[in-house]
């Protein structure tokens, strides 16, 4: 009976003791858990950082990889532009491709712009050097008239061929449009573009560039349009020389006549400086009559400016002929804006991500010519295998 007794205390006794043991074995292991859980979780916050700022670091270069090859076939496109005109000069490509990039950092005007300009000038007859200097004056034109790049080529292209001018010339006109437009009521751009509209018909009747500019300017002082003093003088000059019987007569109604004492057709230029002096006696209908006759009545309101400002367009002629120089100065002077040197800054930027991206083009385009060639040939032996078979 003791027997039992003890064996029922052992049994109670023991089973109290051992669940007590139970009881802190399994309170020590939940701490133990406990402790391992603080130690490991923080590894596995720090893992799934590590994964997240890989995935970010991943897509940002990802990201930037597209930047990069976006920017460098902006770039390759207007290279393969000018390579229509230049033809296989390689050479000659990778100097404008430097060139325009280095006109982008100075100007702040996109690199794909310069090349763009830099291959109209070439279409329009001047040789890769020439196109290269004009697309540098252009930058010039660009900063000091804030003109779009495509509109300076434009008016600088239209202009040349109109005087039959070389390259050279281009600087020569910007001086003009920069300090005529500095001094008068007109832009950079409305002078340009009334210019480059009368110049084959000024040229052909013996106006200088700087004449010109004082012709056009007091027009469009009153009007508001380069274009529209363009298609007056057009008119106006040309009615000068028409020998229609109404223009004879309101020429000698001034005492003008349009042959020489040879009975050779006089210069337009000539013919117009004696109407613009016989203007200075007349009255205000007078004027206005004469020039109706001359012109007709949809253009006679401009070319009555013409007619009757000799001593301004004389004026302003002298401004154009001492403007040497000055559109370097202002281009200095705006370079130093901070608009135009963040532009800069953004564009220094685009060129070194095209730059970059050249280079991943290559590499990226030699991959991929590896593999196409891998999977030719896998292709090839399976084609062949299947063809034995």
């Amino acid at each position: 009976m003791a027997d039992v007794t003890r064996i029922i205390e052992i049994l109670f006794k023991g089973t109290n003791k051992i669940g007590s043991v139970i009881t802190s074995a399994s309170r020590d292991l939940d701490d133990l858990n406990h402790h391992v859980t603080a130690v490991a979780q923080p590894f596995a916050d720090l893992t799934t950082a590590v994964v997240k700022l890989d995935a970010v670091l991943a897509a940002t270069a990802a990201a930037g990889i597209a930047y990069f090859y976006s920017e460098s076939s902006k770039l390759q496109s207007a290279t393969t532009e000018l390579k229509k005109v230049v033809g296989d000069n390689t050479e000659a490509l990778g100097i404008a491709k430097i060139t325009a990039k280095e006109l982008s950092n100075a100007y702040g005007e996109s690199a794909v712009s310069v090349l763009s300009s830099t291959a109209s000038y070439k279409q329009a007859g001047f040789d890769i050097q020439g196109a290269m200097t004009l697309a540098k004056d252009g930058m010039d034109l660009v900063i000091a008239g804030e003109l779009a790049a495509s509109a300076s080529s434009e008016i600088l292209i239209a202009s040349l061929k109109g005087f039959k001018a070389p390259a050279e010339d281009a600087r020569r006109l910007i001086d003009i449009l920069n300090e005529v437009s500095n001094n008068y009521a007109t832009d950079i751009e409305q002078l340009g573009r009334g210019m480059a509209g009368i110049s084959p018909i000024a040229r052909t009747m013996g106006f200088s560039m700087e004449e010109t500019a004082g012709l056009v300017t007091p027009v469009i002082e009153v009007f508001r349009s380069g274009d529209e003093a363009a298609v007056a003088l057009k008119t106006g000059l040309l009615k000068l020389i028409d020998d229609s019987k109404p223009v004879q007569e309101a020429l000698a109604s001034i005492g003008v006549t349009q042959k020489d004492a040879n009975g050779e057709l006089r210069s337009g230029k000539d013919i117009l400086y004696d109407v613009a002096k016989a203007f200075q006696t007349l009255d205000e209908p007078q004027k206005l009559f004469v020039t109706q006759q001359l012109v007709g009545i949809e253009q006679s309101a401009r070319m009555v400016e013409v007619f009757d400002g000799l001593s301004k367009s004389s004026e302003i002629t002298a401004v154009a002929m001492n403007s040497a120089g000055s559109a370097a100065k202002e281009v200095a002077e705006r370079l130093k804006d901070p608009e135009v040197a963040v532009n800069r800054l953004i564009q220094g930027f685009k060129n070194l991500s095209s730059s970059i991206g050249d280079d991943f083009q290559e590499a990226g385009t030699g991959a991929i010519n590896g593999i196409t060639a891998v999977l030719n040939s896998l292709e090839g032996a399976h084609s062949l295998r299947s063809w034995t078979l």
